[in-house]
């Protein structure tokens, strides 16, 4: 196991929740020895999932890894509970947060617990999330924890219709039919412009982690956007698509940071005009 990765799962806040972490990370990470690793969690398993309690910010929260679906759910915990893998900057105090791609929910968990923590509640959130097995995480972790969002069975996309959806596991599952999927569904597309609809918002927080879909989805948004616009997301095909959105943002004015390449898909984070002198921890970087 990455020492890197054991020290930050001891921190989270509850030595329990480091404990059963570590093991899943041990049964995930040492093919050998998982069989052992698997014994030692069994007593912590309920309904076939594994409640973990975490420290974000100033809050306790609560989120479930399934047993069936470990090794991402695993991922999206070590990536925003037990890391913020986005570096979220809430000085911004966004009037609506919106988590496209939401798979179980983390996200809009961590923004809540961040936005509290600040002061700055209530913030009316949405999730925007495709397969119907994550969205049933995402109503369940909203529920143990209090936060109120709407939650919605779509992707996030530039044109609003109906597309092919390949599922695989929480975290591989995307629009690409090259590789081997478990099944297929037809999924609805909904447009930023729509999700965020008639609301009267200023200050918009927007996480993207759409599977391939961020530039399409982006292109179709910025040039008639002209809020206070924070963005935050993964985007994927990178060595393709990063100079693509580079000049997207480029020629409107907005600001782009990229970062943590790797596997072809890197983290990013930018703002509109109108954002950047909101965001301390963007203001002044150059776009790279």
């Amino acid at each position: 196991m990455a020492l890197d990765n054991v020290r930050s799962i001891l921190k989270i806040g509850s030595p329990i929740s480091s404990y059963k972490l570590l093991l899943m990370q041990g049964a995930l990470s040492r093919p050998r020895y998982r069989a052992i690793f698997l014994a030692l969690l069994q007593p912590f398993v309920k309904h076939g999932q594994i409640e973990l309690r975490y420290r974000c910010y100033n809050r306790v929260v609560k989120s479930l890894i399934r047993i069936s679906d470990m090794e991402s759910d695993f991922f999206t915990t070590r990536e925003l509970a037990v890391n913020d893998v986005y570096g979220l900057d809430f000085a911004f105090h966004p009037g609506l947060v919106i988590d496209g791609g939401g798979n179980i929910g983390m996200f809009t968990l961590r923004a809540a617990a961040g936005l509290e923590a600040e002061g700055h509640l209530p913030v009316r959130f949405a999730v925007y999330e495709p397969v119907p097995q994550s969205l049933e995480q995402v109503r369940k972790h909203l529920t143990l924890n209090g936060v109120q969002a709407e939650v919605v069975g779509a992707c996030l996309g530039g044109t609003p219709g109906r597309i092919p959806f390949y599922c695989r596991n929480a975290i591989a599952s995307s629009f690409d039919s090259t590789k081997p999927y478990a099944t297929v569904i037809e999924i609805p597309v909904v447009t930023l412009q729509d999700a965020i609809g008639p609301a009267p918002a200023e200050r918009i927080l927007i996480k993207l982690d759409i599977e391939g879909m961020e530039v399409e989805a982006l292109s179709s948004f910025i040039p008639s956007e002209h809020r206070a616009i924070y963005l935050v997301g993964e985007l994927h095909g990178a060595s393709r698509n990063a100079p693509v959105m580079q000049e997207l943002f480029r020629s409107y004015g907005w600001t782009l940071q990229l970062y943590e390449i790797a596997n072809d898909a890197c983290t990013f984070r930018g703002c509109s005009p109108a954002a950047l002198p909101l965001l301390p921890s963007i203001t002044g970087v150059a776009q790279r």
